[in-house]
């Protein structure tokens, strides 16, 4: 646009008025009226010339409001196109301005946007914190829940001849990043499992620990994180699931591998003897003793792993003896006045819900707390899916070796076997396996070489294992609760008698699924 399309040309120049004294007012009716210094001319009134003569005049506002008005839109052209959401507000906190990425963002139209409260836009929206402020603000990664998105946010005053009068925010919606950024957390946390899981199968492999399923193999690999350090740990089970295993790779796995591994078992010990045998003995110190003295089990696993086997048969007696060593790393012998110190690790096992033997009064909370610094549990045989048939196959072949046989097994019977429900787990099916390979004099097992027991089982039957009718009932029970009280875990806890942690157990060992039966109750 040129200064003579905007000229009055009806300007006339004084009588007394010299060109050559105006020449800095004189500006050519070509130039473009956006290349003007505005501030460089003195006077209101610009005369516009043409070869030499004055042909009209223009106002300074007027060229100065031209150039505001194209300035605001090549700005707002600008602020369109670029990706990071922009929204002003004046000082009441209105918006006055918003470019379309701010509407994308939102998903909300323009006209929608442009004359409203911010807070009536976006509830709750960190701009209108900075009227009261009137400070820049910067947040990273902040969650806008209405819109489900994550949004870097700047937000700055805006002043006009130093008096606050709004302020503008700039987003940039990074909620793909966020999701990238958490799928690369996720697969990188996939990886370091399946690298744990890769690292518990080598560890298996050397110790002879035999299992597939992917809730052992978490166990085994969570015992090999644990083992490197040097906390107690509870290893939680039925019998015979193989808790001692667990307990041993701790062990073995440890700094401490090179130093003693030491085991007793707390029911297997009358409550008159287990104190002499943890602790020890003076010569002489009771009717019986040895004249020689007794050095104990804390004593034989100094530097090494004390393993408390069956540690809720424990008397409540020995229990408080057992918790005053650990808590001072010091132990007394029978008949003796000499503290001993020592450095003993304590992994310790057991097949009963302690939380329901403290409630009971059989089991001291604060040793258990001391005890169960981690907690692994190990999941029974039967849900253990294709391991049951890993340990047959393992158990034939130990036994056919020891027996000096060679014996295979027939389809109809490993059937059999793997839908077996395993009440004993993995010692009842050692068991079954030493059993069929004595007992069998051909070539291969056939299902009269089981035991009376396993033979009874039919997959198809309606009749059950007493275990197994527990199991349904208690299965049952659970569900029902579970269903009467709405699905609230403490109050079902509460009504079943047992501790939350325990019915979270339970509800996981009964394969119970709260969505789908949340669902089904609707």
């Amino acid at each position: 646009m040129r200064l003579m399309d905007i000229m009055d040309s009806q300007a006339k120049i004084y009588p007394d008025a010299d060109i050559d004294q105006n020449k800095e007012n004189l500006i050519s009716a070509d130039l473009s009226v956006y290349s003007l210094d505005i501030k460089r001319i003195p006077n209101d009134i610009i005369y516009v010339e043409k070869d030499s003569q004055i042909i009209g005049c223009v106002n300074k506002n007027l060229i100065q409001y031209l150039c505001r008005f194209k300035e605001n839109k090549i700005s707002h052209k600008i602020l369109n196109e670029i990706e990071e959401g922009v929204v002003a507000i004046d000082e009441t906190g209105r918006i006055f301005y918003a470019n379309n990425s701010y509407t994308k963002i939102l998903g909300v139209p323009l006209h929608r946007i442009i004359g409203k409260m911010m807070q009536d836009v976006e509830e709750g929206a960190t701009i209108i914190k900075l009227l009261k402020t009137h400070k820049p603000i910067l947040k990273k990664n902040n969650y806008i829940k209405s819109l489900d998105k994550f949004v870097n946010v700047r937000i700055f005053p805006i002043y006009d001849e130093n008096k606050f009068v709004g302020a503008f925010s700039i987003f940039d919606d990074v909620t793909k990043i966020n999701h990238l950024n958490q799928e690369v957390i996720r697969v990188s946390q996939i990886a370091e499992e399946y690298n744990r899981q890769l690292e518990a199968k080598k560890k298996m492999k050397e110790l002879n620990i035999i299992g597939k399923s992917p809730d052992y193999l978490k166990v085994v690999a969570k015992a090999l994180t644990v083992a490197k350090t040097n906390v107690n740990v509870l290893v939680l089970g039925e019998n015979g699931s193989g808790k001692d295993l667990i307990c041993n790779l701790i062990h073995q796995n440890s700094e401490r591998s090179k130093k003693p591994f030491i085991s007793l078992n707390c029911a297997a010990i009358p409550e008159n003897l287990i104190e002499s045998e943890m602790f020890g003995y003076e010569p002489g110190a009771f009717t019986g003793a040895s004249k020689d003295g007794k050095i104990g089990k804390f004593q034989l696993a100094d530097h090494g792993t004390l393993f408390l086997d069956e540690i809720a048969d424990m008397s409540l007696s020995m229990q408080a003896k057992l918790l005053r060593a650990l808590e001072t790393g010091e132990i007394e012998r029978i008949g003796g006045n000499e503290k001993i110190k020592v450095d003993v690790r304590i992994v310790a096992a057991t097949n009963k819900i302690l939380e329901e033997e403290i409630e009971k009064g059989n089991f001291r909370e604060d040793l258990y707390y001391r005890l169960s610094v981690i907690s692994l549990e190990v999941p029974p045989l039967r849900e253990r899916g294709h391991d049951v048939s890993l340990f047959i196959h393992y158990f034939l072949e130990y036994y056919n070796e020891m027996y000096k046989k060679n014996l295979t097994i027939s389809d109809s019977v490993l059937n059999h076997l793997t839908s077996y429900t395993w009440p004993g787990n993995v010692r009842e099916l050692k068991n079954c396996m030493e059993h069929a390979v004595i007992l069998s004099n051909e070539d291969i097992i056939t299902m009269d070489r089981i035991p009376a027991k396993v033979q009874r089982h039919t997959a198809r039957c309606s009749n059950h294992s007493l275990a197994e009718i527990m199991y349904l009932k208690e299965r049952k029970a659970i569900v029902d609760a579970l269903q009467y009280y709405q699905f609230n875990i403490q109050k079902t806890a509460k009504a079943l008698k047992v501790s939350e942690r325990t019915m979270y157990r339970k509800i996981k060992n009964h394969g119970i699924d709260l969505t789908n039966l949340s669902k089904e109750a609707l």
